[in-house]
């Protein structure tokens, strides 16, 4: 009987610090990126009714969204690891 051919598969082996490199990236991406587009939109809503936000408010609201999605981001990634 003829024995199948296994598939030949690559692996890139990271080391601790490049690991960690990508793993800092792709929380900023999941992190900043939506709070930025939030903060945004919360910035032109203001200036459309007529009350723009504050650079404070727009601050603050961007940093809790941010610090959110990166609590959130970090417990998945570690769960995946």
């Amino acid at each position: 009987m003829v024995q199948p051919m296994a598939r030949l598969q690559s692996q890139v082996v990271l080391g601790p610090s490049e690991d960690a490199v990508y793993r800092l990236a792709g929380l900023m991406i999941v992190s900043i990126f939506p709070a930025l587009f939030w903060t945004g939109l919360l910035a032109l809503t203001g200036t459309v009714i007529g009350q723009p936000v504050s650079a404070l408010t727009l601050a603050t609201v961007a940093a809790a969204i941010a610090a959110f999605l990166a609590a959130v981001a970090n417990t998945l990634f570690s769960k995946i690891s």
